[in-house]
């Protein structure tokens, strides 16, 4: 019974990366994180939700991610200098 669920939920997952990497999965994925990077700021802003205090737990969270993400941007940033970058002619 078990080697059954866990059979089918392996089927399910590889039919699943198998869809998601097909140029309809790629459309899909990509309107569900436009949605998500639009909306998760609206949401949090409504009242019923800042007042929680996972609500702000969420807020200092998404605040430190923000600076990782721009410290390991920095980080592996690769500035070109004015002489090595490519001319268009």
């Amino acid at each position: 019974m078990v080697d059954t669920v866990f059979e089918a939920a392996t089927d399910a997952a590889d039919a699943v990366r198998t869809y998601l990497a097909s140029d309809q999965g790629r459309r899909l994925r990509r309107g569900v994180a436009t949605m998500l990077i639009v909306g998760a700021p609206l949401v949090s802003e409504l009242p019923v939700i800042r007042r929680t205090p996972m609500a702000r737990v969420l807020r200092a969270a998404g605040v430190v991610a923000l600076v990782v993400k721009g410290a390991e941007w920095l980080r592996d940033w690769e500035p070109i200098l004015a002489s090595e970058a490519p001319t268009i002619s």
